[in-house]
């Protein structure tokens, strides 16, 4: 079974990301030398960075802990068309633009709720 920072880097090489794009792209108030040391074993991320470096790479923190603790699941979720687009057009926009997208998403729920009432 793979170690965590074998599958951190594994996704980082993936991307073609240096550690250092990979701190300013998850948003980790860290340096490049930390995702060097996760990818080594010699630390492990809390849970938040965990998070971050998952959504960054297009997975959950429970699949990475997962797989690298060999569990497997009974039942596969496969997420429809309409979320599968919706995680990946989010993953590519910039922290200020993510933001942007999430308060348009809660306003047009807002709006919504207005009419039902």
């Amino acid at each position: 079974m793979p170690t965590l920072g074998t599958l951190l880097k594994r996704q980082r090489e993936r991307h073609g990301w240096t550690q250092q794009e990979v701190v300013e792209r998850a948003g980790l108030a860290r340096s490049s030398s930390y995702i060097s040391s996760l990818e080594t074993g010699k630390t492990s991320p809390s849970i938040d960075e965990l998070d971050a470096l998952a959504r960054l790479f297009g997975t959950t923190s429970l699949d990475l802990l997962r797989e690298t603790s060999g569990i497997t699941s009974d039942w596969e979720f496969e997420p429809n068309s309409d979320l599968a687009r919706l995680v990946t057009l989010y993953q590519a926009l910039d922290p200020v633009e993510k933001d942007s997208a999430l308060a348009y998403l809660e306003f047009l729920l807002e709006r919504q709720r207005r009419k039902v009432i």
